[in-house]
Formats: C-alpha cells, structure tokens, sequence
C-alpha cells in the first residue's frame, strides 16, 4: 500500500475514534448536526497544526491539588488528542487498517510528531511540548441583534461544562447547554467553537497605555531599586537622574491613536478586554480610568502617586512607625481633582522595599481605616509589611500583583501565598512594557515561575481568579464584567483546549492560542485559522501575522491613520505576539 493512502486510512481511523468518543456525550447527539460540523471541520483541517511551533519550556505541570484551591486531573487526556493514538483506541485502528499495515508504516508516527513540531510566521505555540487539538470556529449567519456562542464554558473554578452564551444588546442574555440556547433564539448568528474553551475576558487592572508602547530600556538590567523615585527623574531638582544619583530609565510617554491603539491591540489578541490606565483608544478593549473621556467606559481614580514626593514626605519618621498617624495633611494620599469619591481609588502604594515604602503602605490604610465606604485597591504592594497585610482584608482593600515589573525593578515580589491566607483579594496586572509584561499571559508566565521556585502553593485557578472576577472587584466592575452570568457584558474570550484543565491551559497559553476575543458581544480579534475566512464580517479584513482584527480604522477621522501607517509606525515597539526584549522575570527566567 502507498504510504499516502496508509497514512489516509490512518486519518480516517483516527476519525472513527473520535466520532465514537463524541457520540458519548449527548451534547453532540441532539439538534441538528450542528455542533458535530465543528469538530469534523477541526480533524480534516489537521494540517493547520503544523504552523504550531512549540517553546521549549522547564516548566512542571501547573494544576497542584495541594495549591489554593489546586486543580487535579480527572479523565483521561485520549478524549481530548484526536491527532494522537491512545492504547484504548489500537484495537479500532488495528481492525481497520490491518497489523501487516501497521508494521510497514514508518511514516504513521513521523506524520503524529510533526503535527506539533512545525513553524510559522515568527509566533510561538504553547509553550509545553503537547500535542494540539486542531480547533475551529465555525459561524452560522442569522439574523442581527442575537449571537450565540458555543463551547466548553469556564464560569468558574469548579471546572468547565459543554454550553452556550446568548448575546443581546452588548451583554449576556442567556447561558445554558447548547441545545436550549439555540431553541430560544433559533435565528441568532451562531458561533460554534465545539470543545474549545469560553472564559470571561481578562481584566488587566495595572497598565499604563500612554506609556506602554516600547521596548524595555536594556540598561534597566543592570540595577536593583529600592524605591520608585530611584528610577524616575521627574522631579525638578535631580536633573537626568533618579533619587540618590540611582540610574534613570529611559522611558516616554506616548499618547498618539497610532500607538495607543497598538498598545491595546498587544492586549485584545492575548484575550483581555478591559484594561486599567490612563491612555485609550475608541473601539478596542474597554478602558479604567480617572478620565471622562468616551474612550474610557469604566471610571476610577487612579491617581499613581498619591505620595509625589514619598521621600520627602516620610523623611522624618522611621521604621517601624508606632502609635498614631500624625495629624498633617502631606501624610493624607493626593486625589485626582473633581473625582467622585464613590468611585474605586486604585494608587500606587508601597512601590519599593524600603523605609519610605513600607511608610506608604501604613500611611495610606490608616487613611483607608478612618474614611470606610469606599472602594479601596492598592498597586504594587510591595513594600507592605506583615502587620499592613494583616489589615489588607478586614479593610477589604485589593492588591495588584504586578510580578514581572517588581522583579525588573526591584529584584523581589510580594509573598502571595500570605496574603490570600489572610483572606485578601489578589488582583493581576501587568504594568507597562518598560519593567512589566506584554500581556496577560505573559504575567501568568512569571507569576507561575516565582510560585513554581519560591512558594508551590498557587494554583492555575487561582491566577485565573486574580484576572477574571477578583481584577473586576478591583475596579469596582466586579457586577459589570469579568463573569459568564445574565446581565453582564459580553466580554469573552476563547482559546484551544489541550487538555482537561482549562486554567492551566490558559496559564501556560500564548497568544496564537488565542481563537478569538469578544468585547460586548463584538468579535474584535482571532486567529486566522480558527474561522473560515469567507465566514468572517468585512470588518475584520485587517491581517498581521497569523490573526485578523475587526476594526474599521482605515481613513476614518476617529483614528487618524490607515493599517499600513499602524504597521509602519509601530515597527519599533513591543511587539504584538513574541515576548521580544520583555523584562526578564528577574532570578526566575530558568524556571521557565
């Protein structure tokens, strides 16, 4: 037999198997073949699991049972690798194909091998060395004002469930199994992503867009801060220098359309859909700010240092501080001017390890303890001591971990573990792209490698947790977004399944396992072959790299600029897939 028609009949093989396996779970046996279209589409386009190239990776298996709140396998990973051969299914494949067959076939396993081995157009694939389960979209036209999205939902920590979500009117209406979303909306548009996995979109609650679009400084490496003011020389009297003659980093602000809507971009295509700090564009994530800008569709003050001049302010006292905060007005955190004070305040406090942070962090919950009734989250954290993170929950105050960048900048990172012992929320952020991460996933990368070395008691749900519903209670949008629930926005985004545990595979995801990302019930961004092209709007027309974008930004007045001006001008900047010249998680970089 030629080996073109073996390794055919192989395929067709491995076909039956998984047509068996689905035929075991009802969801797929009901209605009318629509779901089982999806799943034939993904086995028959195998050939797009060559454009996957996997990153080398040290990293352990990130689902701990003896984490908080870890994760442990349940059935078995053959249910899940239809490219792969598992010993329960060798009894069909010898039946059908013939053990003379078998033996000859040295081109059967080469043809398994090189499905998650291959590369294409720069982008990297997950970083373990598992196989990929070719996944698709498939889309339904229907009639406007209703979408239904399809696949294994991940509405929680309690693990995933075949279902589906109806959109109407930018959010959620509806969320049910597939069979009984479709019967009550049986005209929507249908987006079916069969066993690929439907989160809430990440809340990135720590950015900075206007200052986020390069490249980190590379001198940076060379020096460890103890404070902020080290690193910054905004203040008149210090020149080109920081604090104490410590090196300056070269960093800019930019606030064109050009690069905020790169910068946002960066984000959207790894999955995040509303982001903290000032700095927006109309159209793409949705936007945290103190700002009252249309851009900005959610308000909060973050002001990011409401201690200017820390240094100067705290001079007199030293550490530990005792007693009473003085009665002065320098020790009472700055506000941003006009603000409505039932909004969340989210500063920057305790930025640093030394004496002036750790005053910051005491001033600033003494101020929190006499002024309740607000919502009240704290960036950075850092220099927080024990006593200040005892008080962290009964003042209900959420920190934001920002890994990478306290680690570029300071060389250390804030013991998590103690703080979600004291009952605390723990939010993600990534900061900006001179110390922090270049998205989301970037900052579960680091995050994974400093508990992997220093702690082992986090657990994929629980970063999952950190940039979901615990990012959103940060902002004070935990009832808007950040939840698959009736009622909130439509803010979703989907990634391939590889295995059985959804918050590891999005832990250790990059950006080209990103599908798709909905805002508002928008499809604004996916990757190319996950969608028929002839199925997707015009909108989303754009194409860089292997991802398309849904935005029209071509010669409009809003934007200012057309897609090979956006490609042009930001040729330079941090870079929307590859983690190139990011920070370095700083001392963890080998356990990753």
């Amino acid at each position: 037999m030629a080996k073109s028609n073996l390794s055919r009949k192989v395929l067709l093989s491995l076909r039956y198997c998984w047509y068996a396996d689905i035929r075991s779970h009802s969801r797929f046996t009901k209605g009318d073949g629509r779901h089982l279209r999806a799943n034939w589409s993904s086995i028959a386009a195998s050939r797009h699991a060559l454009d996957e190239k996997p990153r080398e990776s040290a990293r352990p298996p990130f689902n701990r049972p003896e984490g908080l709140g870890g994760f442990s396998q349940g059935a078995p990973l053959a249910r899940y690798y239809p490219q792969v051969i598992y010993p329960l299914e060798w009894g069909e494949v010898l039946m059908k194909i013939g053990m003379e067959e078998i033996l000859a076939a040295i081109s059967v396993p080469i043809l398994f091998a090189a499905i998650s081995s291959a590369a294409a157009s720069g982008e990297s694939a997950h970083p373990d060395a598992r196989p990929a389960i070719d996944q698709t979209c498939e889309i339904s036209p229907g009639a406007p004002g209703k979408i239904v999205v399809i696949g294994n939902l991940v509405r929680n920590t309690n693990g995933p469930a075949p279902g589906a979500v109806l959109i109407s009117e930018k959010k959620i209406e509806d969320v049910g199994t597939a069979d009984d979303i479709l019967s009550s909306a049986p005209n929507a548009t249908v987006i079916d992503c069969g066993q690929s996995y439907v989160s809430p979109g990440l809340v990135n609650a720590h950015e900075h867009p206007d200052h986020s679009g390069m490249r980190p400084d590379p001198k940076m490496t060379k020096h460890v801060y103890t404070h902020r003011e080290q690193w910054q020389a905004w203040v008149p009297d210090r020149g080109k220098k920081g604090a104490d003659g410590h090196y300056k980093i070269d960093y800019k602000k930019d606030g064109r359309p050009v690069r905020l809507f790169w910068v946002e971009l960066r984000h959207l295509l790894a999955g995040t859909t509303t982001m903290a700090g000032n700095g927006a564009v109309f159209g793409l994530v949705k936007n945290v700010s103190s700002d009252s800008e249309a851009n900005y569709v959610y308000r909060a003050d973050m002001m990011t240092f409401p201690y200017p001049l820390a240094s100067k302010v705290f001079e007199e006292i030293s550490c530990p501080f005792e007693g009473l905060p003085p009665d002065e007005e320098k020790f009472v955190p700055s506000f941003s001017k006009d603000f409505d004070v039932d909004k969340p305040y989210v500063p920057h406090i305790a930025e640093g390890t030394d004496c002036t942070a750790k005053l910051e962090g005491q001033f600033f919950l003494d101020y929190v303890s006499e002024n309740p009734g607000r919502r009240y989250t704290l960036i950075h954290g850092l220099g927080l001591n024990a006593a200040s993170i005892e008080r962290l929950a009964p003042l209900d105050v959420t920190l934001v971990w920002s890994p990478r960048s306290n680690l570029a900048l300071y060389g250390e990172t804030v013991n998590i573990p103690s703080v979600l012992d004291t009952g605390a929320r723990v939010a993600l952020g990534t900061d900006w792209s001179y110390s922090g991460s270049y998205n989301m996933l970037e900052t579960f990368r680091c995050a994974e490698a400093v508990d992997n070395a220093e702690w082992r008691r986090l657990s994929a749900r629980d970063l999952w947790r950190m940039a979901t519903e615990h990012a959103a209670y940060a902002l004070g949008i935990e009832a808007l977004t950040g939840k698959i629930e009736p009622g909130f926005a439509a803010d979703l985004v989907v990634f391939r399944r590889r295995t059985d545990d959804p918050y590891n595979d999005l832990a250790g995801a990059t950006v080209s396992d990103v599908m798709a990302t909905f805002v508002d019930g928008t499809l604004l961004s996916g990757l190319g072959e996950a969608f028929a092209p002839s199925s997707l709007p015009a909108r989303c027309r754009h194409r860089i790299g292997k991802h398309f974008i849904c935005a029209e930004y071509d010669g409009t007045r809003r934007y200012g600029f057309d897609h090979q001006r956006l490609l042009r001008e930001n040729e330079k900047a941090a870079p929307l897939f590859e983690p190139d010249g990011q920070a370095k998680c700083r001392g963890y970089e080998k356990v990753y």
